[in-house]
């Protein structure tokens, strides 16, 4: 059986869970959750964030990474913006990575709206963002003024890998209570952003869409070229050729992805913020599937399924959970 916790039990869960983080006292209120139209987000999406970036100005050379939390995102934002320079690390413009999701405010301060900052960047912007389809900017989706890749991750994963980003900074991967929080929030649909189930099945309906790209975690994992052929089509209007292709595929690797970040690390002031959350937790992970193994007892992992089969049951894909 799933549990529901209270808003007043889930933010107080959330408070004890951030507090690696090292958010000064007059931010501890951002861990709080909050609900914009039904949605719950943390803290960090203001709703006056939400409200504004409907509206926003997009660009025709824009292109957004959306997925739901931990399901790739950086990975896809280096891969994108590996493409634009044909597989070379070395001609990215590492200025323009502010390291968060345009809905977040923006690290450490957590004064300023991130989209405020990309808002000032030169074109072409590259962004990320968690954000469910109907909160993107209304050009963005009705108006087809730039281009959205969507990336899903098979949600055990995808859970798996939350608990031990948030877990982290404290030194663990896990602990009973705190994992028990999050795979009731997950199932709950209580997590920041909202349900994975909505978040993705949302994309996919409209993965037919001119500037829709739709793709998997696992597909990129399990068939790199696959994905990225068609994407450089996508993003450039014809394939990388293949020299550029091995370049891409070398320096989106895991090993690759560590050695452009350590370089962001030396090179760029507080280099340590964009390639960690809030400095402290990398956004580089394990990268494998099926790390869930590792997490979920034999009882969850039973719940988990008959959750997935009822919410997923008119569903024309399906997850891949094996590597």
């Amino acid at each position: 059986m799933v549990v529901r916790y209270s808003l007043e039990e889930q933010n107080e869960m959330l408070r004890e869970l951030t507090k690696p983080f090292g958010l000064p006292e007059p931010l501890q209120k951002l861990n709080e959750m909050h609900e914009y139209e039904g949605v719950p987000f943390s803290g960090f999406v203001p709703a006056k964030s939400l409200e504004i970036i409907r509206d926003w100005e997009t660009r025709d050379d824009d292109i957004f990474i959306t997925t739901y939390p931990k399901s790739g995102t950086h990975w896809m934002w280096e891969i994108a913006l590996l493409i634009l320079a044909k597989g070379r690390p070395d001609d990215i413009d590492r200025t323009k990575m502010l390291g968060t999701g345009v809905e977040f405010l923006y690290p450490p301060e957590m004064t300023t709206p991130s989209h405020q900052l990309f808002a000032e960047l030169e074109s072409p912007r590259v962004m990320c963002t968690h954000l469910p389809w109907k909160f993107l900017p209304k050009q963005l989706t009705e108006g087809n003024k730039g281009r959205i890749i969507y990336v899903m991750r098979n949600p055990k994963d995808t859970l798996a890998s939350t608990s031990r980003f948030l877990r982290a900074p404290a030194g663990q991967v896990q602990d009973q209570s705190t994992w028990k929080f999050f795979f009731n929030s997950f199932l709950s649909g209580a997590m920041s952003h909202g349900s994975w189930f909505d978040h993705v099945h949302t994309y996919w309906t409209h993965r037919e869409q001119e500037n829709v790209f739709f793709t998997s975690y696992e597909k990129l994992k399990l068939d790199f070229q696959s994905v990225a052929r068609p994407l450089s089509k996508f993003l450039l209007g014809e394939e990388l050729d293949e020299d550029s292709l091995r370049r891409l595929e070398e320096n989106a690797s895991m090993k690759g992805m560590k050695k452009s970040y350590d370089e962001i690390e030396k090179k760029r002031p507080n280099g340590h913020m964009i390639t960690k959350a809030m400095g402290r937790s990398s956004f580089i992970q394990k990268g494998v599937i099926g790390s869930w193994k590792n997490f979920f007892s034999v009882a969850e992992n039973e719940l988990f399924d008959e959750v997935c089969q009822e919410k997923m049951a008119d569903w024309e894909f399906k997850p891949v959970y094996e590597g």
